[in-house]
């Protein structure tokens, strides 16, 4: 085993056991759009499956979301090579896109969500793995306070629907760079399937920020991430009553006119 191999499953074994992600004998649906992150995650849970004897009942799902030269047959082509069986689903975002007259990214992933859930739901699986990583949950968080005004990101446990679903990532402690290095000593080739709106997305647009940030200081991609659960209640303002949240309504409206 490879210390990138190694690096890996022991931080995947630090989310799963710390967070308590997954129990033995469980049915886990898992995301799959064919990149780098879903494919590393679906490869590595199928390894601590057979190599652990967790009898978990893996199940990947690939939703093919309607974009123009998306190759969902390359996505599936990867799940059989890793070994675990799969189902490719299909949905119109660009049709919903031009109904509903709502931005690309937004529906795009709420489509992509609506069809995991309902999956999830049609074969008795509560848990659904997805593959964000530390650098997701970096990203996640400056891209809410910039343009959300909240200080919020994503969980390795999110609990939805009263807790009849909940989303699991195992990847949580797991860097971007990590993953890539992971996936290459697999010997497997992630999918290229381009959004054909991913150039002008908020996200891209903090993750370019973050990037020129990383490429003067590595530390801080961990400074980061490890300032998000070192949270200093004390030197934070108090949570907002209604009063406070109209004036900062009123504050918000007076920089967007400035």
């Amino acid at each position: 085993m490879s210390w990138i191999t190694r690096r890996v499953t022991r931080l995947a074994h630090k989310a799963i056991g710390t967070n308590r992600l997954i129990t033995d004998g469980e049915k886990i649906v898992v995301g799959v759009s064919g990149g780098v992150d879903s494919l590393c995650l679906l490869h590595l849970l199928e390894s601590l499956n057979r190599k652990g004897r967790r009898g978990w009942d893996l199940q990947a799902v690939h939703v093919d979301p309607g974009f123009e030269g998306w190759n969902s047959a390359r996505v599936a082509k990867a799940c059989r090579t890793i070994g675990v069986r799969y189902e490719v689903l299909r949905t119109d975002v660009p049709l919903s896109v031009v109904r509903n007259g709502e931005g690309s990214c937004y529906t795009c992933s709420r489509e992509r969500r609506k069809t995991l859930f309902s999956f999830c739901s049609d074969v008795g699986s509560r848990k659904l793995a997805l593959a964000h990583n530390l650098d997701d949950v970096n990203e996640t968080f400056l891209l809410n306070l910039l343009y959300t005004s909240s200080a919020r990101t994503i969980l390795p446990s999110q609990p939805l629907f009263d807790g009849r679903l909940v989303i699991i990532r195992p990847l949580y402690y797991v860097d971007k760079a990590m993953v890539r290095r992971y996936l290459k000593d697999a010997g497997i080739r992630p999918v290229r399937n381009a959004c054909p709106h991913e150039s002008s997305s908020s996200r891209r647009i903090v993750r370019r920020f973050l990037e020129r940030l990383y490429a003067q200081d590595q530390r801080l991609r961990t400074n980061l991430f490890a300032g998000l659960h070192n949270l200093k209640p004390e030197y934070l303002p108090p949570r907002k009553g209604r009063s406070q949240n109209a004036e900062v309504r009123v504050l918000k409206s007076k920089v967007t006119e400035a």
